[in-house]
């Protein structure tokens, strides 16, 4: 997701993060080891129900 051609917006939209923390991510300036354990796991869901709507 964060190597996709989703926006930060669209993460920011579906998850409650931030898009400055997205972006960071996406631009190799934060390390993902270093998310809080809630952060991960929004991150995460959001990415399991891209999965599944991609499933469709």
């Amino acid at each position: 997701m964060l190597d996709s051609d989703i926006t930060a917006y669209q993460i920011e939209k579906g998850t409650g993060v931030s898009r400055a923390k997205i972006g960071r991510l996406k631009n190799d300036k934060n390390s993902l080891k270093n998310l809080t354990l809630e952060t991960a796991e929004k991150l995460y869901n959001y990415q399991k129900q891209l999965e599944i709507m991609n499933e469709d």
